[in-house]
């Protein structure tokens, strides 16, 4: 597995070679500018930031926001079933965050920095379908820090980074929001993977408002069945990535694929035979040395996984799983892992 160094490095490679798998957020005029689909490798880098939050209006630098903080109230599946449309501006009220925040993109050519929080709908024991989504917001823009010269976004957790959503949202916190549905990127403009993807994933892009109203118990993720896991990795099935996108859901008896000889692939991302992918997406971030927030350490290319959870999404050009805590989120825990769960102090 990569360490941090050469990561960050490799990161910048990646994202230029993938720059035609998403829009930039000051090039369209469109909702679906606001991308979630973004790659871990594109989104922290590992210098200091001397850049602080407390931008202003939706986002920080103002970029991507709605006149007026308000709209119809709307469930999840209102979403999701296509009730509210793109570019239709909403209510989400007690819907239940399902992941920590984190770094969803950072712009290469604007410096925007987009945060993300998945959310689930209310009242749930266990995830169902329609019942996902990601919500989306701009913070303070990247900042180059003195003597440097590349430009990175704030450090979560160490510093304010300026957008709507709460920086220490962890799951549990229940959440009144509003923003404006987008489908990110649409259309698809991937090259890659043979076939290309054809479908671009449901989001609450532009959030103004994201209020933590009180805490609640988090459903536990739906197992998926056969049929189902296929769908996870399709490149075509629209009703399919609709329906379970966002939505964090159970995996279970994966063999691994070696990439190479190794579990764990450039980037933190494992393959497994089934033609399933899971990254490190949400808890990776290069800038940390907190174990909770490394690449996932598995060494043994006969591993067997009992289970993986994770937020099904679109990483750039491919479907996948993301878990959010690598101790938790699989079966078996990371090598590194000090205990069965991250703390949620350890993840902020």
């Amino acid at each position: 597995m990569l360490n941090r160094a050469s990561l960050s490095a490799a990161s910048v490679l990646l994202l230029a070679s993938l720059a035609a798998c998403r829009s930039d957020p000051a090039s369209s005029t469109t909702s679906s500018s606001e991308g979630g689909g973004g790659s871990s490798s594109s989104t922290e880098g590992t210098g200091a930031n001397t850049s602080q939050g407390g931008g202003s209006g939706t986002g920080g630098n103002g970029e991507g926001g709605i006149a007026g903080c308000e709209g119809p109230e709307a469930q999840v599946s209102d979403v999701t079933t296509g009730n509210f449309g793109p570019g239709s501006k909403v209510a989400l009220t007690g819907v239940v965050a399902m992941s920590q925040k984190f770094l969803v993109s950072k712009s290469k050519s604007t410096n925007n920095c987009l945060w993300g929080v998945f959310v689930s709908a209310p009242g749930l024991t266990e995830t169902q379908e329609n019942s996902g989504i990601l919500i989306l917001s701009y913070g303070t823009k990247a900042a180059i820090p003195e003597g440097g010269t590349t430009a990175y976004c704030p450090k979560l957790g160490q510093d304010p980074v300026g957008d709507q959503i709460p920086d220490a949202t962890m799951p549990g916190d229940v959440l009144d929001v509003v923003g404006v549905v987008s489908r990110f990127p649409d259309p698809p403009e991937c090259m890659a993977p043979n076939p290309a993807n054809q479908v671009g994933m449901l989001q609450l892009g532009q959030v103004c408002k994201a209020v933590k109203t009180g805490t609640a118990a988090v459903p536990a993720p739906h197992v998926l069945t056969a049929d189902e896991l296929t769908g996870i990795s399709s490149t075509t099935d629209k009703a399919f990535h609709d329906k379970w996108g966002a939505v964090k859901v159970r995996a279970e008896n994966l063999t691994v694929a070696p990439q190479d000889g190794k579990v764990v692939g450039d980037f933190g991302k494992i393959k497994f035979t089934n033609g399933l992918e899971i990254g490190n997406k949400i808890y990776y971030r290069a800038y940390s040395n907190n174990f909770c927030h490394e690449g996932p350490v598995f060494t043994d290319p006969n591993t067997v996984f009992t289970r993986v959870d994770g937020f099904h999404y679109l990483d750039y050009c491919t479907w996948g799983l993301q878990p959010n805590d690598k101790c938790a989120d699989y079966d078996p825990k990371s090598g590194d892992c000090q205990a069965d769960t991250c703390p949620p102090d350890l993840l902020q």
